[in-house]
């Protein structure tokens, strides 16, 4: 009996930093209207001292609300303090593992907790000092699983999704 392996459409992942909010919209808009089982993860810095890791209610008024309404309303989100960049604000379906506990202390909160989801996720060394990097500059950075292929978002941004900018 021969038997043929059929490869079903893979997904692609892809990672990003940015420094303006309206590239993240941009990006989310892009997502929302061009692909199917896509997974949007955001994350930023809120600040270089520790700001509170369990209650969000301490942020400005509305600012749960603003991610609800970008990435809907079944956003999960969360706060860590990580020693090497600060507070670190995460929302989307890949906050729960920067956000998990072991022996009381959250995975991003761990000296190398972010590398290792970091490379876990995908991304090669280099990529990921270069993330953490940008993270702690206080960009944003968007960790991306989704089925759509390099070249949409390559023509819709005119850039390589996979170039940390």
């Amino acid at each position: 009996m021969i038997s043929k392996t059929i490869e079903k459409d893979k997904p692609s992942i892809f990672f990003k930093t940015t420094a303006q909010l309206s590239h993240v919209e941009k990006w989310v808009e892009f997502i929302q209207e061009n692909s199917r089982n896509t997974q949007l993860t955001v994350m930023f810095k809120l600040g270089k001292y520790y700001q509170g890791e369990g209650d969000l209610e301490v942020l400005r008024p509305g600012f749960k609300d603003y991610w609800k309404n970008l990435l809907g309303p079944k956003a999960l989100f969360g706060l860590f303090f990580n020693q090497d960049i600060g507070t670190v604000f995460v929302t989307g379906p890949y906050s729960p593992v920067f956000l998990q506990e072991v022996d009381g202390k959250k995975l991003g909160a761990m000296s190398e907790g972010i590398y290792g989801i970091l490379r876990g996720l995908g991304l090669n060394d280099n990529e990921t000092t270069l993330a953490i990097t940008k993270l702690a500059e206080g960009r944003f950075l968007l960790l991306c699983k989704t089925w759509l292929t390099k070249e949409d978002h390559t023509k819709y941004f005119n850039v390589n999704p996979n170039r940390i900018l």
